[in-house]
């Protein structure tokens, strides 16, 4: 195992053979990356476990409510994801292929909107590559960040420290 960050991703689905399906799908194609994945078959299951874990990616199925009609739908779960942690990234998946199921996603900050096809597992790794190339970079730039604060820092106590010296030795010339 590599020395990567664990990527925690979240399957949200209530069809069982389908989240299976797609967990294999993505062990095996992103079998280079450290990857968490946990499976949900509704919203409500997920969210004590979201707290602990807060997954960087969720995929989540807009309609979560065929097995368990009391199910809130994809769109209220994502609602609820993104008040948790605005970070996280999701996928809306659905087998509707909707204009204005795919607007309300993107209105509430959804990273991606894949409909249920044939190719639905090309169009989600791809989803995946390019957001796994955005969470890389967001570990980047708080590398960077953190670097020029810690260059901040010292060059504040080296100013500071030649300040002390001056006054130090002004007032022994005294």
């Amino acid at each position: 195992m590599d020395n990567k960050k664990q990527i925690n991703v979240f399957i949200i689905d209530d069809n069982k053979v389908f989240s299976l399906a797609l967990r294999a799908n993505i062990e095996k194609t992103f079998k280079e990356k450290s990857l968490k994945i946990y499976l949900f078959e509704i919203g409500e299951k997920c969210k004590s476990m979201f707290k602990m874990v807060i997954p960087e990616l969720v995929i989540l199925d807009y309609n979560l409510n065929s097995d368990h009609p009391s199910a809130s739908n994809g769109l209220k779960v994502l609602e609820w994801i993104k008040k948790e942690n605005s970070e996280t990234c999701v996928i809306m998946l659905t087998s509707e292929d909707s204009v204005e199921i795919a607007v309300k996603s993107f209105q509430q900050n959804a990273s991606d909107y894949v409909v249920k096809t044939m190719t639905q597992f090309n169009k989600i790794n791809y989803s995946l590559k390019n957001i796994f190339k955005i969470l890389e970079a967001k570990t980047i730039a708080r590398k960077y960040k953190l670097q020029r604060i810690a260059l901040l820092v010292c060059i504040a106590f080296l100013l500071g420290g030649i300040a002390a010296v001056q006054i130090l030795s002004a007032s022994l010339h005294k």
